[in-house]
């Protein structure tokens, strides 16, 4: 694990608002992992999503695209039933 020290500046108000509801605003460290780690995952998917759409770029017809979603559709309906 890596070391590193963030200076946040924020606010007047907003650093009032925060103390009069009690916060501990020296305690978000938790908060900024977490931020973190839900805007990597975000530019993850997003990088996915291009590459995947750059790949598939003109390669599928509409009917292509209908039987390929009628397929996934079948699949889900299936697994749902075997799940019952």
């Amino acid at each position: 694990m890596s070391d590193i020290q963030i200076t946040l500046m924020l606010p007047e108000t907003l650093i009032e608002r925060v103390k009069t509801a009690g916060l501990d605003i020296q305690s978000i460290t938790p908060d900024v992992i977490t931020l973190l780690e839900q805007r990597l995952a975000r530019k993850q998917a997003w990088q996915y999503l291009v590459d995947t759409a750059n790949q598939l770029q003109g390669s599928l017809t509409p009917e292509a695209i209908d039987a390929e979603l009628a397929a996934a559709k079948a699949e889900r309906i299936a697994s749902v039933d075997n799940q019952s």
